[in-house]
């Protein structure tokens, strides 16, 4: 293999010998080149191509292949070739194959790893999209990190990525939370966020209170003593808001108690004054929105989490019409009906069919419900919004990713039927629902009605803190980058599992310095930055001109070989674990050579020259890797 610089060594590599393959068997009488697969070898081989579809055929025998490659010399990088059973093994040359490695890496630098895709796509990545009533909970923070991964990744494969957040303020809940807000806002002390989510809950619990406090009037026996341990749970819950937010908690009281109905129904006219955008009822639900976002905003950015677009569900769906339009549509289709006042998408009626169904990208065996589009009051659910603004979104992207809950799967299948409807025939491939499971926090339950959640912030407050007692208690680094430090252990903790998988939060895992974690991966590249900076003073430099990589650096040159094809299956699968996999493999490789193969005191001046390029190449693909999932890593620790 010449020397020269490539933008992917692993893929040159499977390239080189699916030609060397081929050929060689072309020059035997056997036509093969569509039969054969190339994949990274196991423990018998660096390369390997598959040829058990020639045995299938009849095309060949094993033996046969096995005489064909017998004594055959490969090309460069190449040491040997032989066959066995069903594959063609390729043994890689370290000194050959590391000097393209190591000059790709040093010569490109931080574009290593950044490979264009055959078709590059406009792309909207939709992600966390919390309701502006209360601050972003654990869940939220999956969701923030999980998207911003996606959009970072899917940027490297050279496609056009937006990040868009849903700014959902219609609706019941933003009404309740308004309502509130409007009563106690000169209160407002402290993250904005954080005080409407009390608020919200507030209000929500006093209403409660007020609702449970009449049944408990009309009933008797098993019903009072259930009703009565529902009082005791809210007064309780209660009581904790008015030892927190004391002239808040007085305000709402006076403001609600023995007024229930009373109050319900100006919440109901708030919701439907704001979807008619009548000029009394924006201005409120505005400035409270408004107020939210800020907290988020506050949250988000120290994480280098960022929007190019918020988009306001009022402006895009409600207030020109096109969530009215979707209905109608689907109405002339023969798709709706009225129930009780209310207007139902026959959702189930449109998944019997199966087109409809795999275009759709509904799972077999999945229940499809009814979904209700309009109330009998005239407003709209959430989801007919959603529609509307999947068209909005569709008309300027090739494909939109949503990153949505895993609870929200019905509605998401719902709302892909309704665009098939809509004449969204490829629908399934356009529009992905990308479904992540819940954050379980051992002993916590999560209820935004009841201001029952664990706060992002407190997460975030929590991790740094631990971080910075780690680094204390381990004498290592500095404390002042325990921010960086305790951000990459959460991210790299919630990217570390398929979003398919639960989480099970747990401190020992987010903050494990010793294997597959954010810290452990962090810290093998300041390791490999402190080795360089050693080297430096004692004026010596990565150098590849006049030593050649060994069998002991052939385990971590294999794996750097890897890392753009490691970032493109990561992106093209929506798999940032993937690549935090791989980051934890290579780490784990890194250090082992390092405790055994001597770096600053190799024998010679020109092997250490050469294996301080093997070290500056591992901290290049690190910090790389570590900073497409949007983890800044300190440069000691």
């Amino acid at each position: 293999m010449e020397k020269r610089v490539v933008e992917n060594p692993s893929l040159l590599l499977k390239e080189k010998a699916l030609q060397f393959a081929a050929s060689t068997l072309s020059e035997a009488g056997i036509e093969s080149l569509e039969e054969l697969i190339v994949k990274s070898g196991g423990k018998h081989a660096d390369v390997s191509v598959l040829v058990f579809n020639l045995f299938k055929k009849g095309a060949a025998r094993p033996d046969e292949i096995a005489q064909i490659f017998r004594g055959k010399q490969p090309p460069s990088p190449f040491r040997e070739v032989s066959a066995a059973g069903g594959y063609i093994n390729f043994t890689v040359d370290p000194a050959a194959y590391g000097e393209v490695v190591l000059e790709s890496i040093l010569t490109l630098g931080e574009r290593y790893g950044f490979s264009e895709a055959e078709k590059r796509e406009r792309i909207i990545v939709e992600h966390t999209s919390a309701n502006p009533i209360h601050p972003l909970h654990v869940g939220h923070l999956r969701n923030s990190i999980l998207g911003d991964a996606l959009a970072r990744l899917l940027a490297a494969r050279g496609h056009k990525v937006k990040r868009h957040f849903y700014v959902d303020d219609t609706g019941l809940q933003v009404a309740y939370a308004a309502y509130g807000y409007r009563v106690v806002k000169h209160l407002l002390r402290g993250k904005p966020d954080h005080f409407i989510g009390d608020v919200y809950a507030i209000t929500n619990l006093l209403l409660e209170l007020e609702k449970l406090k009449k049944e408990a009037r009309r009933a008797e026996g098993e019903e009072l003593a259930r009703i009565n341990d529902k009082l005791a749970s809210i007064a309780a819950k209660l009581q904790e808001y008015a030892e927190k937010r004391g002239e808040v908690f007085q305000e709402l009281v006076r403001e609600i108690k023995g007024r229930a109905e009373e109050v319900e129904e100006e919440i109901r006219r708030i919701n439907r004054a704001y979807e008619r955008g009548e000029k009394w009822a924006v201005p409120l639900v505005r400035e409270m929105v408004e107020k939210g976002l800020e907290g988020f905003r506050e949250t988000l950015g120290p994480l280098g989490i960022e929007f190019d677009s918020w988009d306001w569900e009022s402006e895009l769906t409600v207030w020109n019409g096109a969530a009215h339009d979707v209905v109608e549509k689907l109405s002339r289709l023969g798709l709706v009906e009225r129930r009780d006042g209310a207007l139902v998408f026959r959702a189930d009626l449109l998944a019997e069919d199966e087109e409809a169904r795999r275009a759709a990208g509904i799972p077999p065996g999945f229940q499809v419900a009814p979904m209700t589009l309009v109330r009998s009051d005239g407003t709209t659910l959430y989801t007919t919004r959603d529609i509307a603004y999947s068209i909005w979104k569709l008309s300027r992207a090739d494909r939109v990713v949503n990153v949505i809950a895993i609870q929200q799967s019905l509605a998401q299948a719902q709302l892909r039927l309704a665009l098939y409807a809509l004449g969204f025939r490829d629908i399934g491939q356009r529009l992905i629902h990308y479904a992540y499971e819940l954050v379980k926090l051992p002993g916590r339950k999560m209820s935004g009605r009841r201001g029952e959640y664990v706060a992002a912030d407190d997460i975030i407050a929590e991790t740094v803190a631990r971080a910075r007692a780690e680094i204390e208690k381990r004498k290592i680094g500095d404390p002042e980058d325990a921010w960086k430090i305790g951000v990459g252990a959460l991210k790299f903790f919630f990217l570390n599992v398929s979003p398919q998988k639960p989480i099970t939060f747990k401190w020992s895992r987010v903050l494990d310095f010793e294997q597959n974690s954010g810290p452990f991966v962090q810290y093998a590249y300041v390791r490999a930055k402190g080795i360089l900076r050693k080297a430096g003073e004692a004026g010596a430099a990565p150098e590849l001109r006049r030593e050649k990589a060994g069998e002991e650096e052939k385990r971590v040159i294999m794996l750097l070989g890897e890392y753009p094809e490691q970032v493109a299956a990561a992106a093209d699968q929506l798999r940032p674990d993937i690549l935090t996999a791989y980051l934890n493999r290579l780490a784990m490789e890194f250090n082992k050579y390092y405790d055994t193969t001597p770096v600053l005191k190799a024998p010679t001046p020109e092997k250490r020259a050469l294996r301080l390029a093997v070290v500056a190449a591992v901290a290049t693909v690190l910090k790389n890797g570590l900073e497409l999932l949007g983890i800044t890593p300190p440069e000691r620790m």
